[in-house]
């Protein structure tokens, strides 16, 4: 079918070679041999009367109009994408269809596990792609490459929907015979104690708590730095660091290792984890069904003070767990 000329089965074939700016990588992706995606371009030069990808060295880079290009592309592929996954009803019970969603594995330890048990037995066929939030996160939800983000608020991507899941507080973490007695720890033994901390992604990106306590007078000395928030428990065991997590997170470590939660001494705000899905997919009925899936699932999240309310007077979490929202 033509529009204005113009081939529309050679827009995927664009899309494809401006994200991957490579005729093998984009054959690869559309399953085409390399000589049919070269023939593609051909035409697709023609149409535009430029030559959209050009050689620089070793390199392949995208020509002005090219770059122009990817946007508009993008998006009229996600609208179409849109219409062909409209259905009058969805059916969970027997719906196929795979999420890709990105988060922290913070999100994952304490709210997504519980969202993909339940859809276990509320769409048994569904499955789920979790990956690895980063600094490219928002270029993937910008790109269609995910369908949910889930980020705190000071990172959601401008233009797109976005709805509130949980708040999450700070407390510290230590080893169950850490020299600290009790449930807290004072600010002189939090600066003066040696830390473990995360910094995640490609860009090394610091976690919020690091960023608001870089804005003090006083810095954390970090003598081990953490890929991720689950790797955490097996670098405070056996020493007297100290590690600042999302108490959520932190609760649950604690059940999990020989370890303490203590009430941070540094006043950190409250923070707000929110998930985001494409502007293009906001009537898609699975999304929906599933955004529904993880509002039930927020609600039902013990509240973060009741949980610090019940620990024991030696700072472990009482076995009576919280009440829920």
């Amino acid at each position: 079918m033509r529009f204005n000329k113009l081939d529309l089965n050679q827009l995927v074939v664009l899309d494809a070679i401006l994200s991957t700016r490579s005729v093998g990588r984009a054959a690869e992706r559309l399953f085409l041999s390399q000589p049919a995606t070269s023939c593609s371009l051909a035409r697709l030069r023609e149409y535009f009367e430029d030559e959209l990808l050009v050689p620089v060295g070793k390199t392949q880079v995208l020509t002005p109009l090219a770059t122009e290009l990817v946007k508009p592309v993008r998006d009229v592929l996600l609208q179409i994408q849109t219409i062909t996954r409209a259905r009058p009803t969805f059916d969970p019970e027997t719906s196929t269809r795979r999420f890709t969603i990105e988060s922290s594995d913070y999100v994952i330890s304490v709210f997504l596990s519980e969202v993909v048990r339940k859809a276990a037995t509320l769409a048994p066929l569904m499955q789920f792609d979790l990956r690895a939030i980063s600094p490219q996160s928002p270029e993937h939800l910008e790109g269609g490459e995910v369908e949910l983000l889930i980020a705190p608020e000071f990172n959601t991507v401008a233009g797109h929907p976005a709805e509130k899941l949980f708040e999450d507080t700070f407390s510290c973490l230590v080893c169950a015979d850490h020299p600290v007695k009790g449930s807290t720890i004072t600010a002189d033994q939090y600066f003066e104690s040696a830390h473990v901390g995360v910094e995640w992604g490609g860009g090394r990106r610091v976690t919020y708590d690091a960023r608001m306590i870089s804005t003090g007078k006083q810095v954390r000395r970090q003598d081990v730095i953490s890929p991720t928030f689950t790797l955490v428990p097996e670098l405070l065991l056996g020493t007297s660091r100290v590690a600042t997590l999302p108490t959520r997170l932190a609760l649950q470590m604690s059940q999990r290792f020989p370890l303490r939660i203590l009430q941070c001494p540094i006043k950190l705000p409250t923070f707000t984890e929110k998930v985001q899905w494409h502007k293009y997919q906001e009537r898609d009925p699975a999304i929906s069904w599933l955004r529904a899936l993880f509002r039930e699932t927020a609600r039902l999240l013990p509240t973060v003070d009741l949980a610090l309310a019940n620990r024991t007077a030696d700072g472990k979490p009482s076995r009576r767990r919280s009440a829920a929202k």
